[in-house]
């Protein structure tokens, strides 16, 4: 079962096809968990993939990412930090669009 997803901050993520070193196939409609790399540091997070054929390859998506260990992340993450999406390798690259404020 997914628990809702509180999110840190909202990105913009391309998924970079096949032919470039990208995943097999789309990342499917639900919970995502993964990684997002910055300056030679990795941290773990999870999003939610709305869309029904889910997230496909190539394409570009907006989403409200939540840091596992948001502490040690967050100052890491500004706007307009550039990252990757790593899964063993790149399969995409992301800019930050908004840091979230939480109450």
């Amino acid at each position: 079962m997914t628990t809702e997803v509180s999110p840190d901050i909202e990105v913009e993520i391309t998924l970079l096809p096949s032919a470039a070193g990208g995943r097999s196939g789309a990342i499917l409609r639900g919970e995502y968990r993964g990684v997002l790399g910055v300056n030679d540091e990795h941290f773990s997070v999870r999003f939610f993939v709305p869309l029904d054929n889910g997230f496909t390859l190539g394409s570009t998506g907006k989403f409200g990412v939540q840091f596992l260990f948001p502490q040690p992340a967050l100052p890491c993450f500004p706007v307009g930090t550039s990252f990757t999406v790593w899964e063993g390798r790149v399969i995409g690259t992301g800019k930050v669009t908004k840091v979230l404020q939480h109450a």
